[in-house]
């Protein structure tokens, strides 16, 4: 076994990136699952805004808007002088600025309803237009009571009484992202951190094995050649499974219920079937690999490309249908699909569509496998 004792000796030369991308992957796997779980609350917050109001109104209806204002927002009064406001601007100390005019009351009383006020929006400010819409909200209600015949003072009240009234707030459209555990994600990202592991750990050992001197003094050796590969094949295949149980350990200790139910099961049969393309990919790859700068080159290609294209990184609701139909050619996209259909069943017999992932992902690893002998077959034949 000193072919199989030396793939090892060479692997362990490149442990230093191998365990940076694995601790990157972790990383990234805890913000993104963490960030995502926050997002998905369902729940609604109201927006305050630090608003500048100046209230020259002589009338009860000017206070009457800077008190409803001052209930969701926080007010503050407009910095005096043009350089202190152009400051308070440009440092995002203000969202809005209003300006109530003397006359305010009396002409909205007299029905008049476009340019009583003098409201500025901050430039790039996008949720302060909702402010505008909250004024025009209050100063509609008031109107609708006055024009019912009710004096100002009780069209006042009977406006801020409607106000006041908090509505339910019910989201018509759910996804099942928003209910998937944190070790979903886990799971989702394997297909990078495992492409670029293979790639890297396969293809510098298969690179030192290709030097032309150390492969002319392999092939005088009395070793037969069949041997010296079957060697190999078997370190490759002993890598493949030590990075794949450390992935399992790291994701038992994510979520240790999860693991022990169909589902986790499910999860895990799909992380090794990948990983057996991954394996295949990097022997592809590694045929056009010269240099180490070559296979980091090679491997982010692999890596962030099927990451991407094949819906990793980027959600498939998100991508066209044109992207859809370019991903079903890439391994990831069929992973990732079955990562997502496992958090749905509730048996194994009801996995079918999940075995057909299953099998896709196998038959892209033949594919690979199969290329990457060609590959090498046609470079031996042009020595």
């Amino acid at each position: 076994m000193q072919v199989f004792k030396v793939f090892f000796k060479i692997l362990s030369k490149n442990k230093t990136a191998l365990i940076m991308y694995t601790v990157i992957y972790l990383v990234i796997t805890m913000v993104i699952s963490y960030s995502i779980q926050e997002k998905g609350e369902m729940a609604f917050s109201r927006i305050s805004l630090d608003i500048g109001v100046e209230n020259q109104d002589l009338g009860k209806m000017g206070d009457a808007l800077v008190e409803y204002l001052g209930t969701y927002h926080h007010l503050q009064d407009i910095p005096k002088g043009k350089e202190a406001l152009q400051d308070a601007i440009y440092y995002q100390e203000i969202d809005y600025v209003l300006i109530i005019p003397k006359d305010f009351t009396e002409r909205f009383t007299n029905g008049e309803r476009k340019g009583l006020l003098e409201g500025r929006i901050v430039p790039g400010s996008n949720t302060a237009s909702l402010l505008d819409q909250e004024i025009e909200s209050f100063l509609k209600t008031a109107a609708m009571y006055l024009v019912a015949g009710c004096d100002l003072e009780k069209a006042i009240h009977l406006t801020q009484k409607d106000i006041e009234q908090e509505v339910t707030i019910t989201f018509l459209e759910e996804t099942n992202e928003q209910y998937l555990p944190n070790i979903f994600y886990f799971f989702q990202y394997i297909p990078y951190v495992f492409l670029i592991m293979m790639i890297l750990g396969v293809g510098s050992v298969m690179k030192t094995f290709k030097n032309k001197d150390l492969d002319a003094r392999n092939k005088c050796s009395a070793m037969p050649f069949l041997k010296q590969n079957m060697q190999i094949f078997f370190g490759c295949m002993v890598y493949m499974i030590l990075v794949y149980l450390m992935f399992m350990t790291m994701a038992y200790f994510n979520g240790r219920d999860y693991m022990f139910t169909i589902q986790g099961a499910l999860s895990a049969i799909n992380v090794l079937v990948f990983s057996i393309c991954a394996l295949s990919i990097a022997w592809f790859a590694v045929q056009f690999v010269r240099n180490a700068a070559e296979l980091t080159i090679m491997s982010n290609i692999f890596g962030l490309g099927f990451s991407f294209l094949g819906g990793v990184f980027v959600s498939l609701d998100l991508m066209s249908e044109t992207s859809i139909r370019v991903a079903k050619f890439i391994p990831s996209y069929w992973y990732v699909i079955a990562n997502h259909n496992i958090q749905k069943v509730t048996s194994f017999a009801d996995a079918t569509n999940i075995y057909e992932s299953f099998l896709i992902v196998l038959m892209f690893a033949l594919a690979f496998f199969t290329a990457g002998l060609l590959v090498r077959r046609l470079k031996m034949r042009s020595l």
